[in-house]
């Protein structure tokens, strides 16, 4: 057999000769090795060309935080409407409790990760380095989620004020909590195959690991109420008493009664617009529709997200949040930071190679609250983000007090998921998607695997 040589002391010796030689790489030891690579890379063109005043507005309230959690996506869809609560109850602050549904979410996924472990053991897949059964156990119980963990959740066991179910320690920080919960779930999924595999009956494995599941998640988070006082004061100090709610009553009336008609509009150019997909296990809930959505140009998702802003609705999206992006600067620029004059280097992707690659991911969830536009024609993008107003690392204060702007071309680079009302779906689009809505609402939908640059 023919192998490729090692990597030979001439070859080390010539990169060694390259570097020494380099004047430019020297200048970006010198900054680098006394700096953050970013703030030496940091393009400052970009940062003062996006004015943070926009035209469009539809925020009022101070942002959120998430803190150590993943819970993005959970904030964001708060956030879609939280600011129309708070104004319709005349409130300066408002916040619906995430600890709840944190609570909820978790029991869910550990119930959804041992019915989908079940399924797979008894369709004969035991082995456990099977890649669905590895990524169901690699992921098993964590934080991150998508819009239809969110509608589940609501539609379920319905919503509380913050103050009914506070944030604990655990809540924002959450490492040792899916720590625990993820040894719990996995010693359970290990005795439900034996159990399959014995043809003993599955359930009691099921009941005994849901009960421990439950009891590590109730020390760190609390026990959800079942009822809850509602009473509040406006920002004229007057008084309002609202009686006792249950959540499920709390939802139905601060919450749209619509919000499983919301659709998932996705650009990922791996794949032609005017199509149906699914993730397959990329779900928090047994025995409901894993995340589906269809797919549209970059175009028709800007079309969609100013459409609904101008309507006086924002909009839940996802990106690849570190890419291009200085919190402290609250900027996502395409030319944000430039490292490949940094590095000399060629980085230059497209979004359907970074995709290919694992070079770009679904990693955030936000909330588009405005926009504006140049007299040129160029768009800037008003954003929420769910990270409080100070950076968890550094300490140092967020620019914008949290909420940050996109240029438009960080939008085409690196937005793929936007979530709107289906009645934002019109016949004029560009993109013909009513034959994949209606797909959609079928369940005709192309299966995709769990580990898809989309899941």
């Amino acid at each position: 057999m023919n192998f490729s040589p090692p990597l030979s002391p001439t070859v080390l010796e010539e990169l060694r000769d390259s570097a020494v030689g380099d004047r430019a790489l020297r200048i970006a030891r010198n900054a680098v090795t006394a700096a953050d690579v970013n703030a030496v890379a940091l393009n400052r063109d970009a940062v003062t060309a996006l004015d943070p005043t926009t035209e469009v507005k539809l925020d009022r309230l101070g942002v959120s935080d998430q803190k150590q959690s993943g819970r993005c996506w959970m904030f964001a869809a708060y956030n879609v409407f939280r600011h129309r609560v708070a104004e319709d109850l005349g409130v300066k602050e408002f916040e619906f409790s995430h600890t709840y549904l944190q609570f909820f979410d978790k029991i869910e996924k550990s119930n959804h990760v041992l019915r989908s472990l079940e399924r797979q053991f008894r369709d004969g897949v035991t082995d456990l380095d099977d890649r669905t059964v590895a990524a169901l156990l690699q992921g098993a119980a964590s934080d991150g989620g998508q819009w239809n963990y969110f509608t589940n959740l609501v539609a379920k066991y319905g919503a509380v004020p913050s103050y009914a179910m506070p944030e604990t320690f655990a809540s924002g920080r959450t490492p040792q909590l899916d720590g625990r919960l993820r040894t719990v779930l996995r010693r359970g999924a290990l005795r439900l195959r034996d159990a399959v595999l014995a043809g003993e009956a599955a359930e009691p494995v099921i009941e005994k690991t849901l009960d421990d599941a439950y009891r590590v998640t109730a020390i760190h988070l609390g026990v959800p109420p079942t009822e809850f006082t509602w009473q509040y004061r406006d920002s004229d100090n007057g008084f309002h008493r609202g009686g006792t709610y249950t959540p499920l009553q709390f939802a139905a009336e601060m919450l749209p009664d619509d919000l499983d008609s919301y659709v998932s509009v996705v650009h990922d150019p791996r794949h032609e617009a005017g199509r149906a997909f699914s993730i397959t296990h990329e779900n928090n809930m047994w025995d409901t529709p894993d995340f589906s959505y269809v797919t549209a140009g970059v175009d028709t998702l800007r079309r969609l997200v100013k459409d609904s802003l101008d309507a006086g609705e924002p909009v839940w999206f996802a990106c690849d949040v570190n890419r291009q992006f200085v919190a402290t600067a609250g900027v996502w620029d395409a030319d944000l930071l430039e490292l490949d004059a940094l590095y000399g280097t060629d980085s230059a992707t497209t979004k359907a190679e970074q995709m290919d690659t694992a070079e770009s991911r679904l990693t955030h969830g936000m909330v588009f609250t405005g926009y504006d536009r140049s007299p040129s024609g160029e768009v800037r993008w008003r954003v929420e983000n769910s990270w409080g107003t100070k950076s968890h690392a550094q300490h140092t204060e967020l620019a914008g007090g949290g909420y940050g702007t996109m240029a438009d071309s960080w939008f085409a680079d690196n937005v793929f998921q936007v979530v709107v009302p289906r009645r934002r779906l019109t016949d004029d689009l560009p993109d013909d998607l009513t034959d994949a809505v209606a797909a959609l609402d079928r369940g005709d939908t192309t299966d995709l695997p769990i580990w898809d640059a989309m899941a």
